[in-house]
């Protein structure tokens, strides 16, 4: 079964910056979602497109991915945040309710 994967810009940005430990957490993540081997507890589903945001806690980082159960294409890698930058997004960019 042929899987296709997007890293989203803002993310893409900032892998080739990662350090190299960081990195190594990045690629075990998101080799163990392609492979089945984890799977993220369900953060948000898009209204307007049923997209579901995951979050996989692995190693002191969160990974968000996305994926749309109703239409099979892409998981969309979308951003890798470790808890004290996952709070400040938090602080920055509160969101009300949908």
């Amino acid at each position: 079964m042929a899987v296709q994967l997007v890293i989203s810009d803002a993310l893409n940005r900032r892998v080739g910056q990662f350090e190299p430990a960081r990195f190594r957490v990045f690629q075990a993540a998101a080799v163990d979602v392609v492979k089945g081997r984890a799977r993220g507890r369900l953060a948000h589903t898009s209204a307007f497109s049923g997209r579901q945001i995951f979050v996989l806690e692995h190693q002191g980082f969160s990974l968000y991915y996305s994926q749309n159960p109703k239409h099979p294409g892409p998981v969309v890698f979308e951003e890798f945040l470790s808890k004290g930058e996952e709070d400040l997004v938090l602080d920055l960019f509160a969101e009300g309710p949908d």
